[in-house]
């Protein structure tokens, strides 16, 4: 059985460290618009910030957000600076403090490195092949989510995240829910869509959660406390824990096939901590806007 609650906004319930909000109060103040015409429109995106990202036997996170353009569309600076141009990249370093290190890839260049950009200045076109420019944000030695609340802008979501199923497993063998004992993998599949039309062939892509938590819970008692088990809000996640973070039978979006976004919500959780009995796990799924989405899950461990 699963419940869903569409449309809901909510403040987090999970104390925010106080380094993130150090790092979100200065943002708000330096918002950017879009590498597109028009600058202060919303656009489509067929690619979020920590989306799984597998090329033959090399995986990680989508460390950007991939915009949908036509091959040849001007790409436009949103920020001034000094150019960096590498290849198809184009990367624009700020020349005064407060203002975000931005880089434009897949774009065939018409500047060169070392000269200044001014905001709105065109810095090169899509180049063939891409249909999308990828948008990255470099913060402190990191990349950080542009979708976060004082990145790219105007960005209005009011789309809800969905979790359609709940899968508990050890050593890669899927257990019935209702006997469970012992340790167990427990995971949740879970996705976000596009608040706007994706033009094709990219129009079923799914996208990864701002966040993902979850507690158990037997009928008004609180057995679990609220875990959270995915957070991309802000910064990009090392390699190291992709697949910590992904489950087998993760894969990402490809033309014209929707992809399929599984995630760890807890390795190897005792059972035993648990008196043998009924309860539901409950998983909330959270966007960068605090649209949630809720799934109620039931199990039994009989230990």
């Amino acid at each position: 059985m699963r419940c869903y609650k569409f449309g809901v906004k909510r403040a987090l319930r999970l104390a925010i460290p106080l380094g993130v909000l150090a790092l979100l109060a200065p943002a708000a103040a330096s918002a950017y618009p879009w590498p597109i015409r028009p600058f202060y429109d919303q656009h489509a995106i067929r690619g979020y910030f920590n989306d799984p990202r597998q090329s033959g036997p090399e995986q990680g996170f989508h460390f950007g957000v991939d915009i949908p353009a036509p091959d040849g569309t001007p790409v436009y600076a949103v920020t001034s600076g000094y150019a960096r141009v590498h290849g198809r990249t184009v990367s624009v370093i700020p020349w005064r403090r407060g203002v975000p290190r931005l880089s434009y890839w897949h774009v065939v260049p018409t500047v060169v490195s070392k000269q200044f950009i001014r905001k709105f200045e065109l810095i090169g076109h899509v180049m063939p092949g891409a249909e999308h420019v990828h948008l990255a944000e470099w913060k402190n030695g990191t990349y950080i989510n542009p979708l976060r609340i004082g990145g790219l802008a105007p960005y209005i979501d009011d789309t809800v995240p969905r979790i359609p199923s709940l899968t508990f497993s050890t050593a890669g063998q899927r257990l019935r829910p209702d006997a469970l004992s012992g340790t167990v993998d427990v995971v949740a599949e879970a996705y976000d869509t596009s608040p706007m039309p994706v033009p094709a062939p990219w129009e079923q892509s799914i996208f990864a959660p701002a966040l993902l938590r979850w507690r158990i819970i037997q009928g008004e008692t609180t057995f679990w406390q609220w875990t959270s088990a995915v957070d991309f809000r802000t910064y990009l996640l090392p390699l190291t824990l992709y697949d910590f973070v992904y489950a087998p039978g993760t894969y990402q979006n490809r033309p014209n096939r929707r992809g399929r976004y599984a995630y760890y919500l807890a390795h190897q959780f005792d059972t035993n901590l648990l008196p043998n009995g009924a309860y539901v796990l409950q998983v909330d799924a959270l966007d960068e806007q605090d649209n949630v989405g809720q799934a109620s899950f039931p199990f039994t461990v009989a230990n």
